[in-house]
């Protein structure tokens, strides 16, 4: 099973429709992980037809919103993903999680901390932005190893980690 994450797409539809669809048709997506800036454009992306899980960043009315939960999680292939926009946000029972996906700080980053990888898949905002690239990350989940991939939206990899099921969550 394989995962997409992005966020900080900034209202930037163009390129996040390009990277969601690199996702699904070069990668095998099957669920999108979008970590808030902008909240509308995770909608746009569901109302295009993926299966986009959606959290507001900072820079969203939403993120005001106590209807909408800053963070949420799931679990895939008995794998615990949660995600949000900032840290600060995360929660004990989120930093339990195997991945955590952030974005908000737009440089892309995998580091396993503990038992969770922390994974920013960077930003979707422009062509360059505080000086990186644009780019999305992908997570395929396996019996017995979780590899997260950093895609720049050109096609190059920028990293590719691979963690051992049983060294997180």
């Amino acid at each position: 099973m394989v995962i997409g994450a992005m966020s900080d797409t900034h209202g930037n539809a163009a390129l996040m429709q390009r990277a969601a669809e690199r996702m699904t048709a070069d990668f095998g997506v099957s669920t999108i992980f979008h970590a808030g800036d902008m909240y509308a454009d995770g909608r746009l992306l569901r109302m295009s037809g993926f299966d986009v899980r959606i959290v507001p960043g900072l820079g969203c009315d939403e993120y005001f919103d106590t209807s909408i939960p800053r963070r949420i999680s799931d679990t895939f292939n008995g794998t615990a993903i949660a995600c949000t926009h900032a840290e600060k946000n995360l929660r004990a029972a989120e930093y339990a999680a195997a991945v955590i996906v952030l974005g908000h700080t737009h440089e892309a980053r995998v580091e396993q901390l503990g038992r969770s990888v922390f994974v920013n898949p960077g930003h979707l905002k422009s062509d360059m932005d505080r000086g990186q690239r644009p780019s999305f990350a992908t997570i395929a989940i396996e019996p017995d190893e979780v590899e997260v991939t950093i895609h720049e939206i050109n096609g190059i990899v920028r990293t590719r980690e691979t963690f051992r099921r049983e060294d997180i969550g």
